[in-house]
């Protein structure tokens, strides 16, 4: 049984042909930075671009060069905050320069013998109207006297504009934790309100998630069993085991409570799809016959039935009116795209449409209004809520952007793909 924690908040991406080496020079793009405007949403990048760090896309890209998870990066104004599981860099997206590192205060879990841990992204959270970053780290906390060494997560709260820690909580982890040979992968979720998420889990077998007071940085609520990949009209939602089945699932993000538990499944994913819809792509039991569907956060019921090209598909939220998802069509590797109201869900446009003798690009994410992606063509950008092509090409098929900036993958030396990050310029 595979199971998939999050779905991708930036659709899948080939690279960009041209290497992005030969950036200007630091002098020039410090004075710059300075300067820099904010688009909302760009319609252009720059051409050349600043590397970002090694290993951002070991297990995320495929073999066509596309994505299959999202990169463990949050953009925040003009900067990109990019998380390990014991460490988090701030970069300068005009220059790609690390200008501050958060650490844990805790003993940071040590690799070897095959174990490897990760991290999600950070999250970006508001705290009294103030955004913070809110960063898990899984820690090592050494026994003293009669109590036993164990696993523990240490929260961190920081200062998103000037990269310190304000606060940190560290919460144990379950026994299951302990186990030697146990990969964890701590995620920051989000926040509804003053609650913040935060996950943990092992593979597919072993999860917990954790609801912080933000105001009194104390633990509010605990559920071991259940992995929260997203908040969404006040309900975590996710996946949660039972007895070595799956299940989709959604709790009070304030209390933790349960609300709702969905069907066993098998290959799921389970995602906030936007304020109002979870996303479910997943298997039939017993027949593995894939769906796609949008559920209602509240009551985890099924709202509709998206194309079956999605199964394996991506979708992003373009943080203002639609949902933009991307797919391949059936039988086929022929690139489908689908455009979809985020409140009432209501399929906007298509693509391939063969009347007009247009087809799919492949989308690589969306962006206040605007749907990035690629064709044999280069790269295009559409109108969200249209479908139609827009006039100005972006230069890049970035796969996540603000903005800011956006990020875009790109072949080194010829043949390695790399993330590297591009300014916005228009």
């Amino acid at each position: 049984m595979a199971l998939a924690g999050s779905l991708l908040t930036a659709c899948g991406s080939g690279e960009d042909s041209q290497a992005a080496d030969d950036a200007p020079s630091a002098a020039a793009r410090t004075s710059a930075a300075a300067s820099r405007p904010v688009h909302d949403p760009p319609a252009t990048f720059a051409t050349k671009g600043a590397r970002m760090p090694d290993g951002l896309l070991a297990d995320i890209l495929d073999l066509d060069n596309r994505l299959v998870g999202p990169p463990s990066v949050t953009l925040y104004g003009k900067t990109a905050y990019v998380g390990a599981f014991d460490y988090v860099q701030a970069i300068d997206t005009t220059n790609g320069h690390v200008t501050a590192t958060i650490e844990p205060a805790g003993k940071a879990l040590v690799e070897g013998d095959g174990t490897e841990h990760k991290a999600g992204a950070p999250a970006i959270v508001t705290i009294g109207g103030t955004p913070a970053l809110l960063t898990p780290f899984p820690v090592k906390v050494s026994g003293t006297g009669t109590q036993a060494s164990h696993q523990a997560v240490e929260i961190d709260v920081s200062d998103p504009d000037a990269a310190k820690v304000l606060w940190r909580v560290t919460l144990r982890l379950p026994e299951w934790a302990d186990e030697p040979g146990t990969e964890l992968t701590a995620t920051a979720v989000g926040a509804d309100g003053n609650t913040g998420v935060v996950a943990v889990s092992h593979d597919d077998s072993h999860a917990v998630t954790y609801g912080i007071d933000l105001t009194t940085h104390r633990q509010i609520w605990v559920q071991d069993g259940f992995a929260a990949t997203g908040i969404a009209e006040g309900i975590a939602v996710g996946w949660e085991t039972e007895k070595y089945e799956a299940h989709a699932a959604g709790h009070d993000a304030a209390t933790g409570a349960p609300r709702w538990q969905g069907q066993t499944m098998v290959s799921q994913t389970v995602s906030a799809l936007g304020p109002h819809f979870v996303l479910l792509q997943g298997g039939h039991w017993g027949s593995e016959k894939p769906y796609v569907q949008l559920l209602d956060p509240a009551t985890g019921k099924t709202k509709q039935q998206l194309p079956v090209q999605l199964s394996k598909g991506t979708c992003v939220y373009d943080e203002k009116s639609t949902l933009v998802c991307h797919g391949t069509g059936a039988g086929t590797d022929d690139d489908a795209a689908f455009a979809l109201d985020a409140t009432t869900g209501k399929t906007l446009w298509q693509l391939p449409d063969q009347q007009a003798d247009r087809i799919a690009p492949e989308i690589t994410t969306a962006w206040y209004g605007r749907v990035y992606g690629k064709t044999g063509n280069g790269p295009v950008a559409l109108d969200a809520r249209t479908g139609q092509d827009l006039p100005t090409s972006p230069r890049i098929a970035p796969v996540l952007v603000n903005g800011s900036a956006g990020l875009a993958l790109a072949k080194v030396d010829g043949w390695k793909t790399e993330l590297f990050v591009y300014p916005a310029t228009g």
